[in-house]
């Protein structure tokens, strides 16, 4: 224990000293981002009181249907948490550098496993802890609750749920790497990729937000009591509907109906923690010996089969366009890690789609639920293009290294290399979110299809522009791996800011839409013409955004180099 608390205590000290302002430029960076975790922390307070008011007070969902909806967040919450720990932890236990460096020292193998998870935890899910809790505060003031109360609901549930999706992460890896040793690894992350679909296919099947929000509203104007028979049974033996029910009660002030969801919370923390890590004790060592095992055969199947995009056929692009564009190519594609992130996002894209279809339905009788469920719905494709921008576009100068210095020795400009390093992963997001734009719009009028797309493609352009500037600003060129770039601290900022956009968007959308809705509703008039306006402000913001983010990542590559 002492050897893991001296490790832990150096990683500190060697954050803070590496981390202590000594330039001018870097103390304005730190203020700036200070500032930016500031204001968010605000922001998302006060947007989690007013949505909590507006779902409550204007919709009258009624508190269990309120409930209901946040646990089903808190599953999506989950669910991400837990196949980000798969991927993130790969990297750390597997792949970096500091961990090699424990291992090639006297140090235990259980001890390093601890360290790294520790590290992976707080490091990857720093970022999701701090928007969960801002948005918590926001409930805990609006319904009353008193400090000791949200102090339980956070340190004694929120945290273990957090802890379990973690757990459960780090102990599927270390199998998937143990069978993979045996079976391939393609054929372990095939069957784990199904097995998640079919998770989550039955969550939503079982589950559905619709049916429930249906059967709930039959009850009306008595919608606050509970109606815990319309919960399924198997709903009922997951963490997300108890740390949804937990805060049911604690809001309706019963302690007691609320304990049993504490006690199974901190049972299921306390078993998967412990499984975790007894499988690293026994296993760490020996899966870190399969890993390179695995990486060897992965590498020598590589060079057989991959004839696609070499250097060695030529094509009919220009040399330099070739070259970049071809390098680029090879360095995402054997990097595991990218190639299994990739496959998650867009795992994660069709789960989205697919349970959107019937949301789109509700709210027939009321145009501002129309309006809501179409700005959430255009909410959830913006976060899912800054999720896409920020792991594949903020990296992207961070993954050159220090040894970028060789590559301008060409000769080729700045502009011409970025241009063709962002060319790609731009193309491929805008197509992404115009198929995003028109599969979960397509049940709305055919105006809002269209403003919908269009507003998709300068979404595309401002976020894909302020995550390449912002990761230019925090570039860290020491890094090799792009997970933990992308959850660095200048990360965090620059998803701060995407949310800041985001907000931005909501507040310029939401009169019109409602204007749109209303007058489909009680047949008034309503000039198609009134959309263009938000459309152009939009427009000009993000071009404006883009060119700003744009000048400051070639800013910043001029000036590092």
């Amino acid at each position: 224990m002492k050897q893991i608390i001296h490790i832990l205590k150096y990683k500190i000290l060697s954050y803070i000293k590496s981390n202590t302002v000594f330039k001018f430029n870097d103390l304005i960076k730190n203020v700036g981002g200070g500032i930016i975790y500031v204001a968010f922390a605000y922001g998302a307070f006060i947007f989690s009181w007013e949505l909590v008011n507006y779902l409550l007070i204007e919709l009258r969902i009624g508190m269990f249907l309120l409930h209901e909806f946040i646990s089903i967040i808190l599953f999506i919450f989950f669910v991400t948490v837990n196949i980000g720990n798969i991927i993130v932890s790969y990297s750390t236990l597997y792949k970096s550098q500091e961990a090699i460096y424990l291992i090639t020292k006297p140090v235990h193998p259980t001890k390093i496993f601890i360290i790294k998870f520790l590290d992976n935890f707080f490091y990857s899910s720093s970022t999701f802890i701090f928007i969960v809790l801002s948005a918590l505060a926001g409930y805990a003031v609006y319904f009353g609750l008193d400090i000791i109360k949200t102090i339980f609901i956070i340190l004694f549930n929120f945290i273990p749920f957090m802890l379990s999706a973690a757990s459960l992460g780090v102990i599927f890896l270390l199998i998937i790497i143990k069978i993979a040793s045996r079976y391939g690894l393609k054929r372990v992350l095939y069957s784990l990729g199904a097995g998640y679909v079919l998770i989550v296919f039955m969550f939503f099947r079982v589950t559905s937000p619709v049916k429930l929000a249906n059967e709930v509203m039959k009850y009306y104007p008595n919608i606050d009591r509970y109606f815990g028979e319309l919960i399924p049974e198997t709903i009922k033996y997951i963490p997300n509907n108890w740390l949804s029910e937990l805060m049911y009660w604690m809001v309706q002030g019963n302690f007691t109906s609320a304990l049993p969801y504490f006690f199974f919370q901190i049972l299921l923390c306390t078993v998967l923690l412990t499984i975790a890590l007894y499988l690293g004790h026994k296993w760490y060592f020996s899966t870190w010996l399969l890993s390179l095992k695995i990486q060897t055969k992965i590498r020598t199947e590589r060079k057989i089969r991959n004839k696609f995009f070499i250097f060695e056929k030529v094509s009919s692009l220009k040399a330099k366009t070739e070259a970049i564009l071809k390098r680029d190519f090879h360095l995402f594609t054997r990097e595991p890690s990218q190639i299994i992130h990739f496959a998650v996002l867009m795992f994660l894209i069709l789960i989205f789609i697919s349970s959107i279809s019937g949301l789109t339905l509700l709210g027939r009788g009321n145009f501002l639920i129309k309006t809501t469920i179409f700005l959430v719905v255009f909410l959830f494709n913006a976060l899912l293009i800054s999720t896409l921008s920020l792991r594949f576009v903020f990296p992207l100068l961070s993954l050159e290294g220090f040894a970028f210095w060789k590559v301008r020795t060409a000769p080729i400009s700045n502009k011409d290399i970025i241009k063709l390093k962002l060319l790609p992963p731009f193309l491929f997001i805008m197509f992404i979110s115009l198929m995003l734009s028109l599969f979960s719009n397509r049940r709305f009028p055919i105006e809002l299809v269209t403003m919908g797309c269009l507003l998709s493609m300068f979404v595309t352009i401002a976020m894909v522009f302020l995550n390449f500037g912002m990761g230019g600003l925090f570039a860290v060129y020491k890094e090799k791996n792009p997970i933990r770039v992308a959850s660095s601290q200048g990360a965090s900022i620059s998803f701060l800011l995407n949310l800041v956009y985001m907000v931005f968007l909501i507040a310029v959308l939401f009169f019109p839409i409602s204007r749109f809705f209303e007058s489909k509703m009680f047949r008034t008039g309503f000039r198609v013409s009134e959309l263009f306006t938000p459309l152009i402000i939009v427009a000009l913001v993000s071009v404006i955004i883009a060119a700003l983010f744009y000048r400051l990542g070639l800013h910043s590559l001029k000036k590092d180099f």
